[in-house]
């Protein structure tokens, strides 16, 4: 092969690739809108139903208290958010927004996570913290409907990975409906 040939064939395939890459950032950025106007949308509802006594509130509060050795007492507070729906099987309480505060010995952290009501899929993570020079780190996260994160921003450290996210938000969003299981 020539070293013309060879200099086509490498910048057809340089070429390719930032195809492919444009296309699934475009991919990624439609991905990001749409989960922004999620986000927005969940805060509109929880807006709406925050202080108005004619619109049925759906959420609930939980706050632990607990010893963790080498660091002290910790105080986790929950907050979701959730829509109900019912059928013959009877009340299912599906989450769509949950804070969580809490500290790890002196530092505080906030978190938020958005999921899609219809698949309970988590769609976004924000997480803000205080760091050792005592100011915030944060970070955001966006998944796709694979649990792949399309897009993340980080402010300071970069604290988790995306199975960790992932494997946190289900344990969590899964609290509510257990939570609030009144079949007995």
């Amino acid at each position: 092969m020539s070293k013309h040939s060879l200099l086509i064939l490498l910048s057809a395939l340089s070429l390719g690739a930032s195809i492919v890459s444009a296309g699934a950032q475009n991919a990624g950025s439609e991905a990001v809108k749409a989960i922004r106007a999620a986000y927005a949308e969940a805060k509109e509802k929880i807006k709406m139903t925050t202080g108005n006594e004619s619109v049925p509130r759906n959420d609930v509060t939980a706050t632990l208290r607990y010893m963790v050795p080498a660091t002290g007492e910790r105080t986790e507070v929950f907050h979701a958010y959730f829509d109900l729906e019912t059928d013959e099987e009877g009340a299912h309480y599906l989450p769509y927004f949950i804070t969580r505060k809490y500290n790890v010995a002196v530092r505080n952290v906030y978190e938020e996570y958005l999921f899609d009501p219809e698949t309970g899929l988590l769609l976004f993570v924000f997480i803000q913290s205080d760091n050792l020079e005592g100011g915030k780190d944060e970070e955001r996260y966006y998944f796709d409907a694979m649990g792949k994160i399309v897009h993340r921003i980080v402010k300071g450290e970069d604290s988790l990975d995306a199975d960790s996210l992932l494997m946190d938000a289900a344990r969590i969003r899964a609290l509510i409906p257990q939570y609030l299981d009144f079949s007995y």
